[in-house]
């Protein structure tokens, strides 16, 4: 019976993943892209640094999204006022 389970979860899993690739290409983003939004969300202002901690994939990485999601107009990027260097990622209204 756990072989079986392990299957019927794994396939729903997958599943549910194509139907939300379905539904997210509707509105013009990867599911990458989406939780990148949904991450920041939660954490309204974070830097890419921490964003790619929470997302747990590379800083580069993160940067390339966000390059395209600032493209988009979903995202911008904002100087913290505390140090220049850093940039603090926020949602726009889009």
């Amino acid at each position: 019976m756990t072989d079986s389970l392990g299957f019927l979860i794994t396939d729903i899993s997958r599943l549910m993943r194509k139907r939300f690739d379905e539904r997210a290409r509707l509105i013009g983003v990867t599911r990458a892209q989406w939780r990148t939004l949904s991450m920041l969300k939660r954490h309204e202002g974070s830097n890419q640094g921490m964003l790619a901690e929470l997302l747990e994939i590379e800083p580069i990485t993160v940067g390339r999204m966000i390059d395209r999601l600032e493209e988009a107009g979903l995202v911008e990027r904002r100087r913290d006022p505390a140090d220049r260097r850093v940039w603090r990622i926020h949602l726009t209204e889009k």
